[in-house]
């Protein structure tokens, strides 16, 4: 998060995805954080996740230490610092920027008053986050778009409010089923063979199939179509993006299809929810 997406602490750069942009992500063992006694102030935004080691974050708020587990998301514009121990730690971090999430900070979903979270299972979040980096970046707007919403989702689950006593209280999936997960989320507007992700897990086909529905409580076809409608409901609450629009970025066939789904989900039209408001 310091220098290594080159972005330094120059003029804001505008994302070319229309709801925003994973800029680069990747992962750094033994690394220091910032510079100490230095205090930054990033164009974008910027997360990184501690999975080894100790460290600290301050600005004007906080003052607290961080450790594996701990979360540090840094907001546009916010002045803080942060930094490992002698030792140094890992960390797997993503830097991105956008109309998504400059929309979730407005209504308050992310805030530079919540910087930190603390307690996340390593295991888990590691892999969550360091998928961002082990993806060859979209090409296309909407794929652009799609993995935007992906990483604010993955924020948004970060939520304190999910926790009990400063650690998340839900247990740790197994590694099959985390990477199941991470994969049907992947490039909503793409069609996907399930047969490939079962064989990227290792499992035959019909044995993944009915282990991830009796973990999971719904068929791999059942999620990945709900992560659809999640995305497309994150659109109508956080953007002005038509209906139409919308059914493109989160891959449903056309408008009608999206409204048809909505409908057997929420019992309201995708406008009829959007003018109900949060």
């Amino acid at each position: 998060m310091d220098d290594r997406a080159g972005q330094g602490d120059g003029p804001p750069r505008m994302p070319s995805g229309r709801l925003g942009e994973v800029l680069v992500a990747g992962r750094i063992s033994g690394g220091s954080g910032l510079p100490v006694a230095t205090t930054r102030r990033h164009p974008t935004w910027g997360l990184t996740f501690v999975t080894a080691g100790t460290g600290h974050y301050r600005d004007a708020r906080h003052d607290e230490p961080l450790g594996a587990g701990s979360l540090v998301v840094v907001h546009p514009g916010h002045p803080h610092w942060y930094g490992a121990d002698r030792d140094g730690w890992d960390e797997v971090f993503v830097v991105f920027d956008g109309v998504a999430f400059e929309l979730a900070r407005r209504r308050g979903a992310l805030s530079p008053d919540r910087p930190l979270v603390h307690g996340l299972p390593v295991a888990r979040w590691r892999h969550r986050f360091a998928a961002f980096g082990e993806r060859t970046r979209p090409t296309t707007v909407a794929g652009r778009d799609a993995e935007a919403l992906d990483l604010l989702t993955a924020l948004l689950e970060t939520d304190p409010a999910a926790t009990v006593g400063g650690a998340h209280s839900a247990p740790e999936r197994p590694d099959w089923l985390e990477r199941s997960v991470e994969l049907l989320g992947r490039d909503l507007t793409e069609s996907l063979d399930l047969r490939s992700v079962a064989a990227e897990v290792g499992m035959a086909y019909e044995t993944w199939r009915r282990r991830f529905r009796s973990e999971a409580g719904t068929s791999p076809y059942a999620h990945r179509a709900g992560r659809r409608l999640d995305a497309a409901t994150d659109l109508l609450v956080h953007t002005g993006l038509g209906v139409r629009d919308i059914a493109a970025a989160t891959g449903f066939s056309d408008e009608r299809h999206l409204i048809r789904r909505f409908r057997e989900h929420t019992g309201m039209t995708p406008r009829a929810f959007r003018d109900a408001g949060p």
